[in-house]
């Protein structure tokens, strides 16, 4: 079985689905060689057979272009070139007729981790990571949503097989586009072994020390963007009574993503006090022991195909506060408190049981829970999607 893969979301900052898309790539080189997995790499300038210590795959995915950092010039590059219309369309010209030098091979099976096939005769697999361009549409920036209404559609119309990182997510696909569910493979995400180890010498007083971090903090993690929900979850945070606010400060963790945020006077005042504060883009590196240290993490999306950090943070020990919709609570499985993202007096009520109540079942369970997801079980699933591709009718 001879596998390309569309290596696109790993040149930039890795967001969830480059770090799908570089562990995934990950497994399938690391199995065995009696299993006849090879496995190719293409980007709008190479194609290239991949290897366990290419560039790309290391733990700093993109530090070939300097993305390690965020306000990297050339990560900047790369980012406005990757989201122009003009030169991503460039882009894709450029994969496809690298792709194209494999059309005829039997065995060859190309799988596009990110939405959109690039043009190809041959068999192939896609992944869908959630719908929300067609649930949320004002979410996204509008030049977002032209290009997967454009080409989505089409796109899942011309894959031999569908790949999902959820069950609310396959039943999306059922219930917008009409695919056939015999059709669509369920491949989640996984939680590095790393998130498990809980940080010890002296990265904890490094890590305070490096972000400043208060005794007792609450963390959240992911883009800033509209769909985080997070002007409802700060305006709940403000809301809480100043002497709670002051002991478990809330820090939010994330690249700016697209859409201005426009919060009350009350929020406003609370970054002023520094009650709520935002440190940015973290290396992933450090993102096990900022799990750990906190007091509980944050993630009540107003909607997720997956919503891996509420995976990471259950495996780290860290009591979640997450949504009830969405593939949140499948996710969680009833380890996490669970509120309706749309109701800012369920979110202070679940923000307040976060750091009043005693959690010791819930991060038992949560641990357990994470357990359940793997690399080498998702790369397993992987692969007989698949086979299932190269040897469908």
């Amino acid at each position: 079985m001879h596998i390309i893969i569309n290596l696109q979301p790993l040149l930039t900052p890795l967001t969830g689905i480059g770090h799908y898309t570089r562990e995934l790539t990950l497994a399938l080189l690391a199995q065995p060689p009696e299993a006849g997995v090879t496995v190719e790499g293409i980007t709008g300038r190479k194609r290239e057979p991949l290897s366990l210590d290419h560039p790309l795959l290391q733990t700093q995915s993109g530090a070939s272009i300097g993305a390690s950092e965020r306000d990297s010039p050339a990560w900047q590059l790369a980012r406005r070139y990757l989201r122009n219309p003009l030169t991503r369309k460039l882009y894709r010209w450029m994969c496809t007729q690298r792709l194209q030098l494999t059309v005829g091979q039997q065995d060859a099976l190309y799988w596009e981790p990110n939405y959109i096939l690039l043009p190809w005769r041959g068999r192939s697999v896609v992944t869908v990571h959630d719908l929300s361009h067609e649930r949320y549409p004002a979410f996204h920036p509008q030049e977002r949503v032209r290009f997967f209404s454009q080409h989505l559609p089409e796109s899942l119309a011309r894959a031999t097989r569908i790949n999902v990182v959820s069950q609310f997510t396959a039943d999306e696909l059922q219930a917008l586009h009409g695919i056939d569910p015999k059709r669509i493979d369920i491949v989640p995400p996984a939680v590095s072994s790393r998130f498990f180890v809980a940080p010890e010498g002296q990265q904890p007083q490094q890590l305070r020390h490096r972000y400043q971090l208060p005794e007792r903090f609450l963390l959240s993690v992911g883009t800033l963007e509209p769909r985080k929900n997070l002007v409802n979850v700060l305006e709940a945070f403000a809301a809480l009574p100043l002497k709670e606010q002051a002991d478990s400060p809330l820090l939010l963790v994330g690249m700016q993503g697209w859409g201005e945020q426009t919060y009350s006077q009350r929020v406003q005042h609370a970054f002023q006090r520094g009650t709520i504060r935002r440190l940015g883009y973290v290396p992933s590196d450090d993102l096990p022991g900022l799990y750990a240290l906190a007091a509980g993490f944050v993630y009540v999306s107003l909607y997720e195909g997956f919503g891996m950090p509420v995976v990471e943070a259950m495996a780290a020990g860290t009591p979640v506060l997450t949504a009830n919709t969405t593939a949140t609570t499948e996710v969680a499985a009833g380890a996490a408190l669970e509120v309706s993202p749309h109701d800012v007096d369920a979110i202070r009520e679940g923000l307040h049981r976060l750091v009043a109540d005693s959690h010791d079942q819930r991060i038992k369970a949560g641990v357990t829970r994470a357990r359940e997801f793997t690399w080498e079980a998702s790369a397993e699933r992987l692969l007989g999607s698949f086979t299932q591709a190269l040897h469908s009718a």
